[in-house]
């Protein structure tokens, strides 16, 4: 029993206007797949650190293997993943804060019947109602605000509030409380 030919008139290339065959189909894969192979390489190459991977020398990207030169690329990429990631904190450090708002700090230093409050806000008020807040906060809670004010220093704004508090009722934590809640809320 003989084998009819295949359709696309038999191993001459797809010259029949057809799909092309298994040979020249494969062929095509694989010129395809060393024209990436070389793309990533000249990205990796150009774009490695100085000393981090030597290039090779003469012999081009065919002196490793290409499971070597993945792995490189791979090494590559992490290295710049943990580049991008030390920069985002870098930036985040210097701009004083993440994108997104800020938690305040909030230092209280208590002095007897009396609190020194220092409150360093993410970003300096607009109209001051987020000062008039921590103000009025501590007059709730039954402190008496002897002085207060505050400054912007960069992008923060410092809050220095002195108040007098009385020991009924929670006293000096009450006002902290109540005084955390008003800035935390802004």
């Amino acid at each position: 029993m003989e084998m009819p030919p295949p359709a696309g008139g038999g191993g001459g290339g797809g010259s029949s206007g057809g799909k092309p065959d298994r040979k020249t189909a494969e062929r095509i894969r694989r010129n395809q797949m060393n024209k990436l192979y070389s793309h990533l390489d000249s990205l990796v190459r150009s774009g490695s650190d100085a000393g981090a991977a030597a290039p090779p020398t003469q012999g081009g990207p065919a002196a490793t293997t290409r499971p070597d030169r993945l792995g490189e690329a791979a090494e590559y990429i992490r290295r710049k993943e943990e580049r991008v990631d030390m920069l985002r904190e870098k930036k985040r450090e210097l701009t004083g804060g993440s994108s997104s708002a800020a938690t305040p700090e909030v230092e209280v230093q208590h002095l007897g019947s009396g609190l020194h409050a220092i409150l360093v806000t993410g970003g300096p008020p607009n109209d001051g109602a987020s000062f008039h807040r921590a103000v009025r906060a501590v007059e709730e809670a039954g402190g008496q605000v002897q002085n207060a004010h505050f400054s912007v220093v960069g992008a923060k704004a410092v809050y220095t509030i002195h108040a007098m508090v009385g020991e009924g009722y929670g006293g000096i934590e009450r006002v902290v409380q109540r005084l955390k809640e008003a800035i935390r809320s802004n």
